[in-house]
């Protein structure tokens, strides 16, 4: 345990039933049990407890407390009331509307406050498409990616796409509400994908059928429409390469590890929450392609890693830690398919690289630390 504490931690969750509150307790008391070992105080909490401090200064309101959590050990978790924190980090999962509301409120006001957050969010996916399609070195490793407004770009879609059209949300699914179409002969249509409990689904429907259908499933949300990449191993199963760069001590980006997700072979997608499984990059991708192209395709994934945290950044603002996703196809061509600044870290416990396990914890709060100490040495001088 560390003897001194420098600041604290507020980690900002969406409410859920249940005690505790809030999603990702495991990572939390992991979170907290280094924090206490840093000298950060770790606190969770949810937007809705805390809006009206986020209007004033905390130098205004010195008194002001929040309503959270904290994580003691032997004792679990506890409801208590806790300072403003130094540093907001926002882990909210939304699952609704209302939810991505009140954090957006919440957050609106932070910079009035003076509030320090930890990193700021990505946008929708398509503009993270646009911003990295700019990038020379990028550009080639991303699939086209079109915009659904309706019936007729789905059948441009479908026409600049040879007849297969890949859709996913255009915020973050988790592999829910995602769609493969594939035209058939005498005018039918196979449709196959996740609905928005993650269940898997296949059937086939006519053709004219298809634009109600797609219009029923996407509900007016945003959607995405990309090229049907076949990205499955030899034996028939999705699967992808997700990296996991994050800030360290320093403040520098760093690269804390790469596993390979396997998904099931009726599925499209390779998502842990979906019923993925994590396995080695390495030995993986050495035994689907052989060693020299695993080697290639690694060389790649570990060198656009590098790129795409900056790029982002200068569109988006100072970032924290990203999980970018990757495709590999059997021509052993590389995909840059998702970038998720709210990323899981499950992967490299069950591929059990403790070094990168430990590290994917243990960032966030040696990053925290590199902010808290920052703002302290300017309050000195």
């Amino acid at each position: 345990m560390s003897s001194t504490t420098i600041g604290s931690l507020g980690v900002m969750v969406c409410r859920r039933s249940g005690f505790p509150p809030f999603a990702e307790e495991h990572y939390l008391q992991e979170l907290s049990e280094v924090g206490e070992r840093l000298g950060v105080s770790v606190f969770v909490f949810c937007p809705e407890e805390a809006p009206r401090y986020a209007v004033s200064l905390p130098s205004e309101n010195p008194s002001a407390h929040i309503r959270g959590y904290r994580y003691a050990s032997g004792q679990g978790w506890i409801s208590c009331s806790f300072p403003i924190p130094g540093v907001i980090y926002d882990r909210c999962l939304y699952r609704s509307a209302r939810e991505s509301a009140a954090v957006a409120a919440f957050l609106g006001g932070l910079p009035k406050a003076g509030w320090r957050l930890w990193s700021r969010g990505l946008p929708g996916k398509l503009s993270v498409y646009n911003t990295l399609s700019r990038s020379p070195d990028v550009i080639d490793f991303l699939p086209p990616t079109l915009s659904y407004t309706g019936s007729k770009s789905l059948s441009r879609a479908l026409a600049t796409f040879h007849g297969e059209v890949f859709m996913k949300p255009s915020g973050g699914s988790q592999g829910r509400r995602t769609l493969y179409i594939s035209l058939r002969d005498q005018g039918s249509v196979r449709l196959q994908g996740r609905d928005r409990s993650n269940d898997i689904f296949s059937r086939l429907i006519a053709l004219p059928e298809l634009p109600e259908w797609v219009s029923r499933f996407t509900a007016k949300r945003r959607f995405l429409m990309q090229p049907f990449l076949h990205l499955y191993s030899r034996s028939g199963n999705p699967f992808d390469v997700r990296t996991l760069v994050q800030k360290n001590a320093k403040g520098l980006w760093s690269l804390t590890g790469v596993a390979v997700r396997e998904g099931a072979g009726l599925g499209l997608t390779s998502n842990l929450h979906g019923g993925g499984t994590a396995l080695l990059a390495q030995p993986y991708l050495a035994a689907e392609f052989g060693a020299e192209t695993a080697a290639s395709v690694l060389a790649t994934i570990r060198r656009l890693s590098r790129l795409v945290p900056p790029l982002l950044e200068s569109s988006f603002g100072r970032l924290g830690e990203l999980g970018i996703d990757f495709g590999i196809d059997r021509e052993g061509k590389v995909w840059l398919l998702e970038v998720n600044s709210k990323p899981g870290r499950e992967a490299f416990k069950q591929t059990g690289e403790q070094p990168a396990a430990t590290k994917a914890i243990e960032n966030p709060l040696h990053y925290t630390r590199y902010l808290l100490l920052r703002q302290l040495r300017r309050v000195n001088t």
